[in-house]
């Protein structure tokens, strides 16, 4: 799996031996049911002490979002810098998983994204059984959150690519 994110995901560094070297084995699952939220946030990127050695590496870069069932509602939604929420000063987390819908708190790669939401700002990705969600995170993570579960259990297995 990591030599085909490699082979997909761009993370620009000048150092020719620089590349995905494994899945942070700090799993976590999610679990969102009917109403729950997380407010919008940043991922912040981990130094992983196991990899860090090579080269001074050894930080995670991209979010992997395996989606284990489908639901109604429950989207990811990323907001471009340009949103009508100013882009605000990133920081590591910050997100606030909500029983509520209004809980206030990058690039994408899988198909099922919705760029024609009309009623909210943003970029989603609905929840599938089965969906991958990639995105950068650190610096360059987009500001994102996942709106209320309408209907249905949302389950989210969640890992970090390190470099």
């Amino acid at each position: 799996m990591v030599i085909e994110i490699s082979n997909q995901v761009v993370v620009s560094n000048t150092d020719p031996t620089y590349g995905p070297v494994n899945c942070n084995g700090n799993l976590r699952l999610y679990r969102y049911e009917k109403g729950m939220s997380f407010g919008r946030h940043f991922d912040g990127s981990n130094k992983i002490d196991r990899y860090s050695s090579r080269n001074g590496n050894g930080y995670t870069e991209i979010t992997v979002l395996v989606y284990l069932t489908s639901c109604q509602g429950g989207a990811t939604r990323f907001h471009l810098p340009h949103s009508s929420s100013s882009y605000k000063k990133k920081s590591s987390g910050g997100g606030k998983k909500s029983k509520k819908g209004n809980s206030k708190g990058g690039s994408a790669a899988s198909a099922a994204m919705n760029m024609n939401d009309q009623d909210r700002d943003g970029i989603s990705f609905e929840p599938e059984a089965g969906a991958i969600l990639m995105h950068l995170h650190g610096d360059r993570c987009l500001e994102h959150e996942a709106d209320p579960v309408i209907d249905g259990v949302k389950y989210v297995l969640r890992t970090d690519i390190i470099y």
